[in-house]
């Protein structure tokens, strides 16, 4: 090759390289899953809705698009607004159709295969197992980043599955104490020794008057107990049924205390019904009441007529705080739906910072977005911040189909176990029928 072609050879090779440097050093994906399938996320903007992007970009809603929802009675106030808004800004027609969130996994399993059924469903986190394993959702893969860095931890935590994002979080729950204001102090409930000694003196069962009552013969709510004192359902945060802690020693101890506290609540534990209790606190005859974040909104002076306080539920005797199940609502993108681009869309726009706060206003639940304790409006409620804080000690509830079978043999235990029985050997049987029923569900 003469001089003149090895000049234009080296130039030709310069310009190739440039061009590769500069082609390096443009945009990049966001990081998020869904990267790795674009096809998946259909087109996209630079700037998503209320200025929160996966990356830089935003869905480009299907032609032709239109969304149904399922939701439950207490949000369709909420999402009819938030609906409104969606259709003014993209002009995606929005059905909310009122299906509760307990009853949309077996309606959508018939309904999803015959084009009947909805596009983004709600959820409680526990029936995710059951949802993936059925090929029912899909994975929130445009929005996993923001989901990410702008959702609770133990949210989001609580709606994956091996490593991936399914849903969308909405709202936590969980419980604690509430106590009548008129009735009792609230250093009284400083710790489970002061709780007892005030039940002890304010009791009169003959009269059916309480100090302190809760739904005994439930295992929803004994969890506490064991999870404060370092037990468990399943191994490895919830998700191996083979490595049950229902018998362990630190379960032994737990229900040993959950027996304990017999002497402050002399009352059969099948008479301790939910229904009781909530009368008997909403008529202002019982001082401590542990109940959940769903009576948040209606234990309230306005409609009680006397004051609520709500705390944390004190530490155990070992020092640890108890912690209760955390149950996750969250948003589900439905793999039956056709426009599921759009449905992304419109979940984003109903977890975006604004749209939660006006959700708790309308319907009192606590958003699972970070930094909802500086909002002015749940600053404004004390009762709202006692929840907040009881969510740095919850554990959620395992979501795995094997959890199912643990209900009932756990429900099972707790009445032998009030009236006096051996808890080890209530506990080691328990185990063991949850063993039977795991196996006998296949």
């Amino acid at each position: 090759m003469n001089m003149k072609g090895r000049k234009l050879g080296s130039m030709f090779i310069v310009m190739v390289m440039m061009l590769l440097m500069i082609s390096a050093c443009g945009p990049r994906d966001s990081g998020a899953p869904a990267a790795e399938e674009p096809a998946a996320q259909g087109e996209t903007n630079e700037t998503a809705p209320g200025g929160e992007a996966a990356g830089d970009e935003e869905l480009v809603p299907e032609p032709g698009a239109k969304l149904v929802i399922w939701e439950g009675p207490e949000q369709m106030e909420f999402l009819e607004t938030m609906a409104q808004e969606f259709t003014a800004k993209y002009d995606i027609p929005v059905e909310i159709q009122e299906i509760g969130s307990g009853e949309q996994m077996a309606k959508v399993k018939t309904d999803g295969p015959a084009g009947l059924g909805a596009d983004i469903m709600v959820m409680p986190h526990d029936h995710l197992g059951e949802a993936v394993a059925a090929g029912l959702v899909m994975p929130n893969d445009f929005y996993a980043e923001d989901t990410m860095n702008n959702f609770a931890p133990a949210a989001v935590e609580a709606v994956s599955l091996d490593g991936i994002i399914y849903g969308y979080p909405r709202n936590m729950e969980t419980y604690l104490l509430y106590y009548n204001k008129d009735l009792v102090k609230e250093e009284e409930l400083a710790s489970w020794d002061s709780i007892i000694a005030f039940a002890k003196k304010y009791n009169d069962a003959k009269n059916n008057k309480f100090g302190f009552l809760y739904e005994v013969n439930n295992f929803y709510y004994n969890y506490a107990f064991m999870a404060g004192n370092g037990a468990y359902v399943f191994g490895k945060n919830g998700t191996d049924p083979a490595d049950i802690g229902l018998a362990t020693p630190e379960a032994i101890e737990a229900f040993q205390f959950f027996q304990s506290l017999n002497e402050a609540i002399p009352i059969k534990a099948a008479d301790a019904s939910g229904d009781v209790k909530t009368s008997l606190f909403q008529t202002g005859k019982l001082p401590i009441n542990m109940d959940g974040i769903w009576q948040l909104s209606n234990f309230t002076k306005e409609k009680l007529g006397f004051e609520v306080g709500a705390v944390p539920m004190p530490a155990m005797p070992n020092g640890k705080a108890p912690k209760p199940f955390l149950g996750v609502k969250a948003y589900f993108v439905s793999t039956f739906s056709e426009y599921p681009n759009a449905a992304k869309l419109f979940i984003h726009h109903v977890t975006s910072q604004e749209a939660m706060v006006k959700n708790y206003e309308l319907s009192g639940i606590i958003p699972a977005r970070n930094g909802m304790e500086n909002e002015p409006a749940i600053q404004a409620n004390p009762n709202a911040l006692a929840f907040l804080e009881q969510f740095k000690h919850v554990e959620a509830m395992p979501y795995i189909i094997e959890m199912r079978s643990v209900w009932g043999p756990l429900t099972a235990t707790l009445e032998p176990i009030w009236d006096g029985g051996n808890v080890e050997a209530i506990l080691k049987k328990a185990v063991e029928d949850v063993k039977t029923a795991i196996a006998q569900q296949g």
